[in-house]
């Protein structure tokens, strides 16, 4: 048995975005009105984004109160109101209009952090990478021995084999940091440089030669 690894580089599909609106007031309904006039002019910018956004889910909604230090101990001193929407967007060419949107609508946006789709090609790419590269494993090893390669015997993944280890599926790394933070207070977000990061798809197999 041989096990042969495979990589390979692309640029990223998707761009995931974390996207949160807070309101305060000293008034716990009025917080939350707050927090609904900024979630729903949020939500006009995702729907006019829709054909470029994959997935929208809401992550948290809160509404919490405030305190402050008084005479050396805690009082209330408003409410804050809160939601969290996270963001999957797969028409990158919209990256940067949808985060300025996003901030003009009075949110916080952070990302974007880079993914690939689960049908990117680049994952076949590196599971026949490491095919080919088991292969040739194989054959520099029975000619150092100086045997004979037979056929397959059999073909798995790391892990689905014997109890082994957990399955080892391929997996995508980003080759540098891709974070970016937008803050819903400035008036004129800066220009952000959105360049996606590389990313390395890695793969592995294990393969079972017959010996002639």
């Amino acid at each position: 048995m041989v096990r042969g690894t495979g990589e390979v580089r692309t640029l990223p599909d998707l761009a995931g975005l974390r996207v949160e609106v807070t309101a305060e007031h000293r008034d716990q309904d009025q917080a939350y009105r707050d927090r609904a006039e900024l979630a729903a002019a949020v939500d006009a910018v995702l729907r006019e984004h829709a054909g470029d956004i994959s997935r929208s889910t809401i992550a948290s909604l809160s509404v919490q109160p405030k305190f402050r230090w008084q005479h050396d101990k805690q009082v209330r001193d408003g409410w804050r109101a809160g939601r969290t929407n996270l963001v999957e967007v797969s028409g990158l060419d919209a990256l940067g209009p949808l985060m300025a949107g996003l901030v003009e609508a009075g949110a916080a946006v952070t990302g974007p952090s880079w993914s690939l789709n689960p049908t990117n090609p680049a994952y076949g790419e590196a599971r026949r990478a490491a095919a080919e590269d088991a292969r040739l494993r194989a054959q520099a090893y029975a000619e150092a021995l100086d045997v004979g390669l037979g056929p397959i015997a059999w073909i798995a993944e790391p892990g689905l084999r014997g109890g082994g280890s957990q399955p080892f599926e391929p997996v995508a790394r980003p080759m540098m940091a891709a974070a970016r933070g937008f803050a819903a207070a400035e008036a004129e977000p800066p220009v952000e440089d959105l360049g996606a990061a590389e990313l390395t798809v890695q793969a592995a197999v294990e393969i079972g030669f017959e010996i002639l």
